[in-house]
């Protein structure tokens, strides 16, 4: 699956206004971005990566193209999921138990492809697991949103 949006831009060379477009998608198992750009003035780039896009092309990849929630249903008493789930949300195993409470429980707000990755992920660690669609809500935070990578 492939979501793309736009996003409002400025030619570096000529100052143009013209549209930044985003794209994610899941294949393979492999969540990727790309971003591309051209104007007619003959500039233009791309640039692509595995993983997550900027923020700003996250959110408006959700504003365009919707914003879906990953709920835990239940966790197998094996307790893999908690494993991957800390690694997913990349916060230590205690703190993702302890910030999940109870079940079942919301633990992640983005994209489709996102969503559908952490849904695959999650299940081939024994967990139950739904998406959402969902309308109007702010993304929820990963646990290590504050903390700054070394």
């Amino acid at each position: 699956m492939r979501v793309v949006a736009s996003l409002p831009s400025t030619c570096a060379a000529c100052r143009s206004r013209g549209a930044l477009e985003v794209s994610q998608a899941l294949s393979r198992g492999q969540l990727t971005w790309t971003e591309r750009f051209s104007c007619a003035c003959g500039h233009g780039f791309e640039a692509k990566s595995a993983g997550l896009p900027t923020p700003a092309a996250r959110e408006a990849l959700m504003a365009q193209q919707g914003r879906f929630s990953v709920v835990v249903e239940a966790v197998p008493a094996s307790g893999k999921a908690w494993v991957v789930l800390a690694k997913v949300l990349d916060a230590a195993e205690p703190e993702v138990r302890e910030a999940l409470g109870t079940l079942p429980s919301r633990v992640w707000e983005g994209t489709r492809p996102e969503a559908d990755f952490m849904r695959q992920a999650l299940e081939r660690s024994g967990a139950t697991v739904r998406v959402d669609a969902i309308e109007g809500r702010s993304p929820v935070m990963r646990p290590s949103a504050g903390r700054r990578r070394r």
